[in-house]
């Protein structure tokens, strides 16, 4: 299924497709700013392998390109024979570019994997250096995957009431005291992580002055957090319009509602359970599970899933000068190793 944004301009039109995506973004955003307390999405990181060229290992050995750590410049890594075995670092001299470049052809081919790693988190890295890294590595790259990626919702609203129906998974949540800021769900080593947290209060805690100072203009500030890993799963993610995000309802509870009070005391105690050990319906009937399920949307205030796929059309990217993407049209110019349309 080839998901395309309903909102791209003709190409005879004399409105630009950014124009386009301003308008119609504008007034999404107005919309469900009202509804959900939603602030924007972001594409938080992105992790890519690829095979190579035979040139890439020589422009290495002839430091056509160099990799730092936070302490200087990194040497490539030889075998006893003089081989190149691994080259991994920073693509730029500063600690803020998290471009992250990994090349193992020895290892590679005992694991049977594409020796080429490229790292970085498309909201965070500068527009201009994001066309450096285009221009002077990606000519290398043949047979693009896509490893991991993140989707990364803002809400200005309090989410410490969320619920996600994900019940055959492990549930972890983490207080700070009696408050909730974290709730992470999904297996260590599964397809899909879901983690739900105090954005604003993560950004005091660990961020620099700037940052700080942006997000203190919230009162809240939650993010759900979405993770898909595994090329053959996120292939099939990509090619189908991304199911997995209407496939686990996502909502926030009301528990002091008249649906709630109206149950019965095991009803409640099995809600309870869903809501805080979702793992122990792992051995339930498909019978109980949808009941429960249905109880819990029952109840629920908002079901956040109406406008997680609509919200793909309007994703941000770089930390400065930022662009609104659409989600799809910029994975496929990644795989295609062409520069994706700004």
């Amino acid at each position: 299924m080839e998901i395309e944004s309903e909102n791209r301009a003709p190409s005879n039109s004399p409105i630009s497709i950014h124009e386009m995506y301003k308008n119609s973004y504008s007034k999404f955003q107005d919309e469900v700013s009202l509804q959900y307390g939603f602030v924007g999405l972001k594409l938080d990181k992105l992790s890519l392998t690829a095979e190579v060229n035979e040139e890439f290992g020589m422009d290495i050995l002839n430091k056509c390109f160099l990799l730092y750590d936070y302490f200087g410049v990194v040497e490539p890594n030889l075998t006893s024979e003089g081989v190149l075995s691994s080259y991994k670092g920073q693509f730029f001299d500063d600690e803020k570019e998290n471009w992250y470049i990994e090349y193992s052809p020895v290892i590679s081919i005992k694991m049977n994997k594409r020796p080429l790693k490229i790292e970085f988190t498309p909201s965070k890295v500068s527009k201009k250096n994001f066309m450096i890294v285009f221009h002077q590595i990606f000519p290398y790259m043949k047979n693009i995957a896509i490893s991991s990626f993140h989707l990364a919702y803002d809400f200005e609203r309090d989410l410490s009431s969320l619920r996600v129906n994900w019940p055959k998974v492990m549930y972890r949540p983490i207080y700070k005291g009696m408050r909730l800021e974290t709730m992470d769900f999904g297996a260590p080593k599964g397809n899909y992580h879901l983690t739900a947290y105090d954005k604003l209060r993560e950004r005091v805690d660990t961020g620099d002055m700037a940052e700080i100072e942006i997000y203190m203009q919230y009162e809240n500030l939650w993010r759900i957090e979405y993770k898909f890993y595994n090329e053959g799963n996120i292939k099939n993610e990509l090619k189908n319009g991304l199911p997995f995000l209407s496939k686990i309802p996502v909502f926030i509870e009301n528990f002091k509602g008249i649906e709630f009070q109206n149950l019965g005391v095991n009803e409640k105690i099995y809600l309870y359970a869903l809501r805080n050990k979702p793992e122990l319906f792992i051995d339930s009937d498909k019978r109980t599970v949808a009941k429960y399920k249905k109880l819990a949307e029952s109840i629920s205030e908002v079901n956040l899933n109406v406008f997680f796929q609509n919200a793909l059309d309007y994703t941000e990217i770089f930390n400065q000068d930022p662009c609104m993407i659409n989600f799809f049209d910029f994975m496929k110019s990644m795989l295609a190793g062409d520069i994706p349309k700004l």
